[in-house]
């Protein structure tokens, strides 16, 4: 994070003040004028005046003066129309304007093998030439490192595309020139190092290496999307489009062609075109910020949108195994089960009181480590506006939080077949049947009335002195048999749809809140199903007991919950540290070696987001899928493997892939590769055998990068 990150944020409030009070213009539109620049400047001014003086102390005490707009407004008074409405179409462009000068600097002569070390040699000269001197020193000491260790180019070249992925950037580039000029015939490599290029703003240097690969592996989904990527960073929107689509074809729900193809569809004013794009690239990968694009196109993402690729737990808490005793048919039942029932809701009364006490427990557990959470995440704010060091591992939400969000929503949705919907259906009919039996029950206690009568007239000395039970008894029994069996399936039904809606809650819930706040969750969801048994209510007639029949008691016993635990992990090493994610946990750690040659996790000043757009990086843990095969597709996966997708804030999702020999178009993620439920461990080692190829994302339509000075040299 910078230093003047806090500023950044201020700034951005002035611009959201500003645009609710003047709309957005389209390019077809004039930017404001040097007048619309006073009163935006006007406008920010009151903003200023109107800081606390706590705030504009804070600011003060951070080394950050509080801005006059009025001086800045002087400044500005020289900024001309022209470069205002020039500075306006940036903002609104949805695709890059065509650089000539670049894309002729492109050799029309391809790269041969005897002239592609030449190639790539100049390269690394150019690129090193941008880097910061303290970038080149710690990476050539992480190069010698790795090479010291692991003698392999994979070694190095996977260290090279770990520190891609951890936002190391410029290390990543430096690391990965170095390594495809010591052995250019690694081609895994070599593709990686042109998504690099491509992603820093040298789109024309990376194109030559590109077509080398393509003419050596055609119809590799990687390379057609990265040679897409790269025209389309170079404003060659048709030639782009062609590379786009063609990665389409083979593989329809490439999480990167597909946002290119959206902005290209939506420059065309293909509104509708450019959402379903999108909706593809979401399908295989997830991204905040995809979801964000969409809204902003109209369109609300929802659960079946994004991709969730290992089986759900039905039934994570064990609610199946609690039931309730039968509902009585007869006076006979009625008499057997009326302990039964006691002792059934004596338990439940016994275990809601324990899960009380636990959940006072838990609560006052989450209570404090949700000051821990907070705390840490002011310190790292604290630390960013002064200057100081920080950790870039507080995360402000669970990894998982925002798919598992969707997910649930969609299961509790106020709509037809949604588990909401089928919860208050049930709970009309329940309401509805016991209504409906008020007739019933009216007519029996009617005529028990009457029997009552006739035994009353004929008692006494001399009289008949008649016994009416046996009549009473069966009075008793065809109404019971009448009303509790249909009450118990309408009952059954209501606890089946509540066990399906609390089952939903606490299987979403694991990835949506942090393992303290899930313990409360998951013992208020218990309490809640219990109570919900407890309240199973009958009807009951024990008075008459002539004529017993001889029943079996069936003795319930109160059943025991699941102990629910995470059961998705994956861990990813590489020679420089690992990410591990246990569902709502996401742990990055840098290895000791590493730490020692003082490589920190804030190392870097520029971002991730400073970079790029977005990517995609494919992994796969197999061996005998080594360069010579070419970059790794996204529409297979060779063994084990996944795929992680990065935008501005780093790792966003991270998809696991456990099939092999896909045909080309196949919906992979909904089909073969799905884990199932304890098969959700997986172990990616890149540090000898593994294989790590990145899928460019698109390209800023604004131009610039790391390597933007490469174009002027």
């Amino acid at each position: 994070m910078k230093k003047n990150l806090f500023i950044a944020l201020f700034l951005l409030s002035v611009t959201v003040t500003f645009a609710q009070t003047k709309p957005k213009q389209t390019p077809a539109e004039k930017a404001p004028a040097q007048q619309d620049m006073q009163d935006m400047m006007k406008e920010a001014q009151k903003m200023m005046d109107g800081l606390s003086p706590e705030m504009k102390k804070m600011m003060e005490n951070s080394g950050m003066k509080v801005p006059d707009m009025k001086t800045v407004g002087n400044k500005t008074s020289g900024v001309t129309d022209g470069q205002l409405q020039k500075a306006m179409e940036d903002e609104n462009r949805l695709v890059p304007v065509k650089d000539m000068a670049r894309i002729s600097a492109i050799s029309k002569t391809a790269l041969s093998e005897a002239s592609l070390p030449v190639f790539l040699t100049s390269v690394h000269s150019k690129v090193i030439s941008q880097l910061k001197p303290e970038a080149k020193q710690k990476g050539e000491e992480i190069y010698q490192m790795i090479k010291k260790e692991y003698s392999t180019d994979v070694a190095t070249g996977n260290t090279a595309a770990s520190l891609w992925m951890l936002g190391k950037a410029e290390l990543a580039i430096y690391m990965m020139g170095k390594v495809c000029v010591d052995n250019p015939s690694n081609s895994n490599n070599l593709s990686n190092y042109a998504s690099m290029l491509s992603m820093s703003g040298a789109e024309q240097l990376a194109i030559p290496i590109l077509d080398n690969l393509n003419k050596r592996f055609p119809e590799n989904s990687t390379i057609l999307n990265n040679l897409g990527q790269a025209w389309f960073g170079l404003g060659d929107i048709e030639k782009a489009e062609k590379y786009i689509d063609n990665v389409i074809r083979i593989y329809a729900y490439h999480p990167q062609a597909n946002i290119t193809k959206s902005y290209i569809e939506e420059s065309k004013g293909h509104k509708a075109e450019a959402v379903e794009a999108m909706k593809k690239s979401v399908k295989h990968a997830y991204t905040p910020e995809k979801e964000d694009r969409l809204r902003k196109m109209g369109y609300k993402l929802q659960g079946k949108d994004v991709p969730w690729p290992f089986k759900i737990n039905p039934d994570p808490l064990g609610l199946s195994a609690f039931r309730h005793p039968k509902f009585p048919a007869s006076v006979d039942e009625s008499i057997v089960l009326e302990e039964d029932w006691a002792q059934f809701k004596r338990e439940c009364t016994s275990e809601i009181t324990k899960l009380n006490f636990q959940f006072k427990q838990a609560e006052e557990f989450s209570i404090r480590e949700d000051e821990k959470r907070k705390k840490e995440a002011m310190d790292e704010v604290k630390n960013a506006i002064t200057g100081k060091n920080t950790t870039g591992s507080v995360t402000i939400l669970p990894f998982f939080s925002q798919k598992a969000i969707l997910k649930l929503e969609e299961k509790n949705a106020d709509k037809d077949g949604s588990t909401k919907f089928k919860y208050i259906r049930a709970v009309e009919d329940l309401t509805d049947y016991v209504k409906s039996r008020a007739i019933v029950q009216q007519t029996y206690e009617i005529e028990i009335k009457k029997l009552n009568e006739r035994e009353d007239d004929q008692l006494g000395q001399g009289m008949a002195n008649k016994d009416f039970c046996p009549q009473k008894k069966d009075l008793a029994n065809v109404f019971l048999v009448t009303y509790n069996p249909g009450l118990q399936q309408k009952w059954d039904e209501f606890l089946k749809i509540t066990r399906q809606q609390i089952s939903d809650d606490a299987y979403w819930s694991q990835y949506v809140l942090w393992p303290d706040q899930f313990e409360v969750k998951k013992i208020n969801l218990k309490i809640s199903y219990l109570g919900a048994l407890k309240d199973a209510s009958y009807k009951s007639i024990t008075s008459f007991e002539c004529n017993p029949i001889p029943i079996e008691p069936k003795v319930s016993k109160l059943g025991e919950f699941d102990d629910m635990h995470c059961e998705y992990h994956s861990n990813f090493t590489c020679p420089v540290g690992s990410i591990r994610i246990d569902c709502s946990r996401m742990t990055t750690e840098l290895d000791l070696k590493i730490l020692k040659l003082g490589l920190k996790q804030d190392m870097n000043k520029e971002t991730f987001g400073d970079q790029y757009m977005s990517c995609s990086v494919e992994l796969s843990a197999a061996t005998g899928v080594g360069f010579n095969m070419g970059p790794l597709k996204a529409e297979v996966s060779a063994g084990v493997g996944a795929r992680a997708e990065f935008d501005r804030n780093g790792l966003r999702d991270f998809i696991l892939k456990a099939s092999a020999g896909i045909s080309a178009g196949t919906d992979v993620m909904d089909g073969a590769s799905m884990l199932g439920v304890g098969a959700g461990d997986l172990s990616i080692d890149a540090n000898v055998t593994g294989q790590i190829s990145i899928l460019s994302g698109k390209s800023s339509v604004e131009g610039g990068g790391m390597l933007e000075g490469v174009n002027k040299l």
